[in-house]
């Protein structure tokens, strides 16, 4: 399958893919069949400010040219994927919180740096770019990328086209509303689905039943022994190990949000359907003890002959894929 490193790719031209996050920056020298002829990771130490990000980034691209097979090469393009409001038509993040960047032109000054084009795109839309056409759904003209981390979010190829939107925000399914009369979200909205299935909704859950038993004196099971007893220790993975170690707490936490999670879905699968899922993000790594119930409330509530015509599979391209995919949002761009 594409995707995988190469060390035997004598190429002196490259594109570029970036997946820039508000804790680490990956980039990574993409042919342009999708594969990978190296990567690396860095912290973003975003508190620095966006100049001095920016400024690192461009020397990691420089490191990655200079040790590239074959001796440094030319960057025919650069991709770069984030999270936040964009305006991908001038290349310019106009809010980015994880980042703590207002109006920073991104594409201005990576293409200043290395005289190439540079395209900017929603970091979830790019991941189901990369999964599309160099990852798990790979051949399929109609598939959906979901990610389920810090929040839930997503991107939908259908009939072999990005779904992008009028300005390349479609995809938002972590703030489909699942509650009518639900949380209210920091988005504005109520009862998103982010806010009942995402990472944090779990690790969030789980620091409530450890401040709990703290103030009852009870002993809170696993997940408070795992935390020591403090609930700001929780996060969505400590609650995972604690329901391996069969805490019931924990594992209702999980699955209470696996069953979210399959509402939230279900409506996703009634509107676009798709031939297959891709979940990715780091809670998709919990795996049974949240999408068997995922898949419970899929088998109730879908209609059969959508559901039927669907598979579940897991990212190919993990951490990688952002980057995969805004690098052949560039290559696509270029033929």
């Amino acid at each position: 399958m594409m995707g995988e490193e190469k060390q035997d790719v004598l190429l002196r031209d490259y594109y570029v893919g970036v997946d820039l996050g508000g804790t680490k920056m990956l980039a990574a020298l993409i042919a342009d069949d999708g594969s990978i002829i190296a990567k690396e990771e860095i912290p973003t130490l975003a508190k620095q400010g966006a100049e001095a990000v920016l400024d690192r980034l461009g020397s990691l691209i420089e490191d990655l040219l200079a040790a590239a097979p074959g001796g440094r090469g030319v960057v025919r393009g650069i991709g770069v994927a984030t999270a936040g409001t964009l305006d991908t038509a001038k290349g310019v993040v106009t809010l980015a919180s994880n980042l703590g960047w207002r109006d920073v032109a991104v594409a201005s000054v990576l293409s200043d740096r290395f005289a190439c084009a540079v395209r900017l795109e929603n970091d979830a839309t790019a991941a189901a770019v990369g999964e599309w056409l160099a990852g798990a759904g790979e051949g399929s003209p109609d598939c959906i990328f979901v990610t389920i981390s810090t929040g839930i979010g997503g991107g939908i190829i259908s009939g072999g086209r990005l779904i992008a939107g009028v300005n390349h925000n479609a995809g938002e399914l972590g703030h489909i509303s699942i509650d009518g009369n639900g949380m209210l979200c920091p988005c504005g909205n109520v009862g998103c689905l982010e806010l009942y299935a995402s990472g944090t909704a779990i690790g969030r859950r789980g620091a409530e039943h450890v401040r709990r038993a703290a103030e009852s004196a009870g002993s809170g099971g696993a997940l408070t022994r795992l935390a020591g007893g403090d609930p700001n220790r929780v996060d969505a993975r400590l609650v995972a190990a604690a329901a391996a170690e069969g805490d019931a707490e924990a594992s209702g936490i999980l699955r209470e949000a696996g069953r979210a999670l399959g509402v939230g879905l279900v409506s996703i699968l009634h509107l676009l359907n798709p031939q297959v899922v891709i979940l990715g993000g780091g809670a998709s790594h919990i795996g049974e003890p949240l999408l068997g119930p995922m898949r419970e409330i899929i088998a109730e509530r879908c209609l059969p002959s959508i559901r039927e015509q669907v598979r579940f599979v897991a990212s190919a391209l993990g951490s990688s894929a952002g980057a995969v995919g805004a690098a052949l949002l560039m290559v696509r761009d270029q033929k």
